[in-house]
């Protein structure tokens, strides 16, 4: 009887370090949603036009831990759903040189996840809770592009703001209930006779401490690339990916699970197509990642598709 009683103990701790564990996205999830840019990452529209980018993106990904080598173990798999819109106009203006845009992103996620705890050598328990509803607000009152020939570069600054559904009693949430700010610079080299391309995005991501938590999660560095060909009747093909890697330790009177350092790589294929609608030529492009290398986050394979208008 005091075996099981320990047990059960033991479980209900558990249960509290994974759900601690679930909803402090910090600990598996970043700020910035890697892979987002990919395509013409330096090229904005020109003064007076808009730029119109919608993602759907899919993602299975899967978490396990031992937080500070405690006797509990931590597996989670979250299934996500996101719609994201990027909107961009360029204004009349110019600085040092450069056309200046504004732009937003806007988002809806649904995200199921399943938590599975288990008490090492003794019992499991499992929680799952499907959640929806609008993401976090990323506003870019300031990007920047110079374009030279065939290369072309875009410097941005984007404010991600707390907008998005979050409850610290969900293993799971769609919002992360923290301000970040993010410079970017985005470079494209572009060959329209030969159709090459090469496009680079990364940024280095700041963020404030979680209030509900006392979470400071760590500064992060991330890169999307992408090297392609442009083929005849609108059709591109090639190769994309990212890389992640958290600078600085999470740290905060919330972090007492460990100082994670998260890194994650990815690499997969990906195919376009510019088809004229109403005269208007969209681009769809279709992608599929799959990540390895990963450290103390989140990880598993995603499908992107995106349309992309330009007036």
């Amino acid at each position: 009887m005091c075996v099981r009683l320990c047990a059960c103990g033991a479980i209900i701790v558990a249960q509290i370090v994974a759900t601690t564990l679930a909803r402090a996205s910090e600990y598996g999830v970043g700020t910035y949603r890697p892979g987002e840019v990919d395509l013409f990452a330096g090229m904005l529209p020109a003064p007076g036009g808009v730029l119109i980018k919608d993602y759907f993106m899919f993602q299975d990904a899967s978490l396990t831990v031992r937080p500070n080598n405690a006797p509990v173990r931590v597996h989670a798999r979250t299934i996500t759903y996101t719609d994201a819109t990027f909107l961009t106009y360029t204004t009349p203006w110019r600085l040092w040189g450069a056309n200046w845009s504004v732009g937003a992103i806007g988002q809806t996620r649904i995200a199921d996840q399943k938590l599975k705890t288990t008490l090492i050598g003794g019992l499991t328990s499992t929680q799952q809770s499907t959640v929806g509803g609008f993401g976090d607000l990323i506003v870019s009152p300031l990007m920047l592009n110079w374009n030279f020939s065939k290369f072309h570069v875009v410097g941005a600054l984007m404010f991600y703001a707390p907008t998005g559904s979050y409850d610290r009693r969900r293993i799971i949430d769609i919002g992360l209930n923290r301000w970040a700010v993010e410079p970017d610079v985005g470079v494209t080299w572009m060959d329209p006779e030969t159709g090459r391309h090469a496009s680079l995005f990364a940024g280095y991501t700041i963020n404030t401490e979680n209030p509900s938590t006392h979470y400071l999660s760590g500064q992060e560095f991330h890169a999307d690339f992408v090297l392609a060909q442009h083929l005849p009747h609108g059709l591109v093909a090639g190769m994309a990916g990212y890389a992640v890697q958290q600078t600085t330790p999470d740290s905060g009177s919330g972090a007492n699970l460990g100082a994670f350092k998260g890194r994650v790589i990815a690499l997969g294929p990906l195919a376009g197509i510019t088809v004229p609608i109403f005269k208007t030529p969209i681009n769809f492009s279709f992608k599929y990642e799959f990540e390895f290398a990963a450290q103390s986050r989140s990880t598993g394979d995603e499908l992107w598709l995106t349309a992309t208008i330009r007036f």
